[in-house]
């Protein structure tokens, strides 16, 4: 290409130069530029802003050799999904797409072959891919390349090489605790697409519910589900609109523990007396490993489900079992002494190796938590490290591949940039915060070349103890796409500032395409204060939940005090707020700009904050008599004030001004409250051990781009 080309290999990685920034060839992007998440291996760009392709159309795409049903269908989706990025329903006028694609064998499962590579020049756009994988995730590249100039829409032009760092790069939604309708899993699916994220880890089963329809054991939704289950036709629906999208459904039926709702059903199977009405009965009960009759049930259920998905792994669980579930039982104990199985875990290991033999029979891969790994296991058995980032080198080092887990549960609410700066072959990266969560001893050293390539990859697990099927689309997103970036990208790809900017830009593209976090939010805003739910919202933007299990602190305040636990109802300003802001994204952007000296984000970066200040007395107003809304009156207040210390560092920051030192107490004061807040939810411990939580049960996320501000000012003193 010709000199004036820039080159990004491997991307631009740590070099703090943004993929946005460089598509203007400036120091920082502006709105509608086109950014890209995850970062390709390889980028070539032309410089100039007249070195583009006009969209006036649909475009005018191709194939050259191999099609098929599949790649016809994904082009119908680019084509529509383009539509709505650029507002235009033209049927003709666009570049041309010439798609040169190789038959692959492993299509759709773990070993698809998901590289391409992308030449957007003068005379159109051509997409060379290994195989049909590779040209959905080229699709996905070219749709965030579509950016807004002049009076129109184009296309940089560009050369790109990519492929997947980790081959599995997944989701976890939990349907067993809060039951999640059928189109908010679809919304999900299309939003992995869109990211090339290529896994949903669906858990259908656990103590709450199980939700799938078995026509062999029909209690288990008759008793089990409590009316709300999909059925087989549903199932299949899935597996396919998935398939089509390159995302392949793993099923997950949690055994020998979690499985409440199966002994609910089927009582016989059951270790012990429960209560299925009480949760910490439930927690503490678990299916009978000596009676053949349970792996009998096994057998036929894991058989009639493996049916409707036809990916070649089944997850069987295998966490937390109580060892008191079996040592309450006589004839557990006895079975136990006559085995010569000296506690509960070696007959977990006992159980485990039976259920891993049903899987196996029928022809399908076992997965299971770190559990099931105690001690060496079946090296095709695929093993998820989520209690610590140790057990990744515990679990390679028994020749096993793994799932990382471990520091992306999405649903401990936990920023995304923290979530974002772990990496799946770390094995410091999410250390144990208990002893009970350390399986085997803890490493000395990195992971060698043999253990890296035992990690397939890394998914993100959304359980939903607290999430309702409304609050699922802003439970994972944004977040969802900084990891896939993490799951995709090279290793070093890791400017947090880099991340934001691009972040808000595809959050906002997929909104455009479907994903309904904005919509659904504003939707409970408006049950709460129907009156005025933009100032609930506004609220909203600027704060977060607090983190680690803190949303259920009243229910460990219940169960510490013996009193009867209930879960809240999940309609609270709480759980509006989302873990993460694009707003905040936005004005951290602009903040750090404005640290460099950029005075032209100084104008949007003031006009938010002057939202966020002059909300307050709207809130107020918005939250008489609803109680949830006035618990959190205290954080408006806060909000404001924050706000307004921003505009006052902004001005001090144009004039040249210096703050004086009561100012910056009083600054300063504010700013280390909210850290005072954010300690109190930092670790499960302090929530379980009843840590005071902040009001509302809200942390204040406007406090990083506050600090950031009064530090631009403190410096110059």
């Amino acid at each position: 290409m010709r000199d004036s080309t820039k080159v990004l290999a491997r991307g631009v990685r740590a070099s703090g130069i943004a993929l946005a920034a460089v598509l203007v060839m400036g120091g920082g992007a502006r709105a509608g530029e086109a950014t890209l998440m995850p970062l390709p291996q390889s980028v070539r760009l032309q410089s100039g802003e007249d070195r583009v392709v006009a969209l006036l159309g649909r475009f005018d795409a191709r194939f050259e050799g191999y099609s098929d049903a599949r790649l016809q269908a994904a082009v119908a989706r680019f084509q529509i999904d383009v539509t709505r990025l650029t507002g235009r329903d033209d049927p003709a006028g666009g570049p041309t797409l010439v798609i040169a694609v190789t038959p692959d064998p492993h299509a759709g499962a773990l070993e698809a072959r998901e590289d391409y590579s992308m030449t957007i020049a003068e005379n159109g756009v051509r997409l060379t891919a290994g195989g049909p994988d590779g040209v959905l995730r080229g699709l996905a590249t070219l749709r965030q390349l579509v950016r807004p100039q002049g009076a129109g829409f184009v296309l940089p032009l560009v050369e790109i090489e990519d492929s997947p760092r980790f081959a599995w790069r997944g989701l976890m939604i939990d349907t067993a605790r809060h039951f999640v309708e059928l189109e908010t899993l679809k919304r999900q699916i299309d939003a992995m697409e869109r990211v090339k994220l290529n896994v949903l880890h669906f858990h259908i089963s656990d103590n709450e519910g199980f939700r799938i329809e078995s026509l062999r054991y029909p209690r288990l939704t008759a008793v089990g589900s409590h009316g709300q289950y999909y059925t087989q036709a549903q199932i299949r629906d899935l597996v396919a609109y998935a398939a089509d999208r390159g995302v392949r459904i793993v099923p997950e039926i949690d055994l020998p523990a979690h499985t409440g709702a199966i002994m609910s059903a089927y009582p016989e199977l059951a270790a012990g007396a429960f209560d299925p009405n009480n949760r910490i009965s439930m927690f503490g009960a678990a299916l009978d490993p000596t009676k053949p009759e349970t792996y009998a049930f096994i057998q036929g259920l894991i058989e009639e489900m493996s049916a409707l998905f036809p990916d070649r792994y089944f997850h069987v669980g295998g966490d937390e079992v109580a060892p008191a579930a079996w040592t309450n039982n006589p004839a557990i104990v006895a079975f136990m002494a006559d085995k010569g199985y000296a506690d509960t875990v070696a007959l977990q290991d006992h159980f485990f190796a039976q259920v891993n033999d049903i899987v196996r029979g029928l022809g399908k891969t076992s997965m299971g938590w770190e559990e099931v790994a105690h001690q060496p296991i079946d090296d095709d058995v695929v093993v998820g490290a989520w209690r610590s980032s140790q057990a990744v080198s515990h679990i390679t080092a028994q020749n096993n591949r793994t799932v990382v887990s471990a520091g992306y549960y999405l649903d401990l609410l936990w920023a995304g940039l923290d979530h974002y700066a772990r990496d799946p072959l770390d094995v410091a990266a999410t250390p144990p915060d208990s002893p009970e969560k350390i399986l085997g001893p803890a490493p000395e050293h990195p992971l060698n070349a043999d253990q890296r390539a035992l990690v397939i990859g890394a998914e993100a697990p959304l359980w939903a103890e607290t999430v309702t099927d409304e609050m699922v689309d802003h439970r994972l997103w944004p977040r969802a796409a900084l990891l896939a970036e993490r799951f995709w990208s090279a290793e070093d790809v890791r400017d947090p500032i880099d991340a934001m900017r691009r972040a808000v830009v595809v959050q906002e593209g997929l909104r455009l395409q479907g994903l309904q976090d904005q919509v659904r939010r504003n939707q409970m805003a408006a049950r709460l204060s129907p009156q005025d739910a933009q100032a609930v919202q506004t609220l909203a933007e600027v704060t977060a939940p607090v983190r680690n299990m803190g949303r259920i602190a009243e229910v460990f305040a219940a169960y510490r005090a013996g009193r009867p636990l209930r879960l809240p109802s999940l309609t609270a300003p709480v759980d509006i707020a989302g873990a993460d802001s694009v707003e905040v994204y936005r004005m951290s952007v602009w903040a750090d700009a404005v640290a460099r000296g950029d005075q032209a984000a100084a104008k949007p970066l003031r006009a938010a904050l002057e939202t966020y200040r002059d909300n307050h007395d709207r809130f107020v107003a918005a939250a008489a008599g609803v109680d949830s809304l006035e618990q959190a009156v205290p954080i408006s207040e806060e909000v404001a004030r924050l706000a307004a210390i921003g505009l006052e560092a902004l001005d001090m920051k144009a004039r040249g001004d210096h703050p004086t030192e009561a100012w910056l107490s009083d600054a300063r004061a504010l700013i280390d409250r909210q850290a005072v807040a954010a300690d109190a939810s930092s670790s499960s411990m302090k929530v379980i051990m009843g840590v005071p939580q902040p009001p509302a049960l809200l942390l204040i996320s406007l406090t990083p781009v506050i600090d950031r501000l009064v530090s631009g000012v403190e410096g110059g003193r």
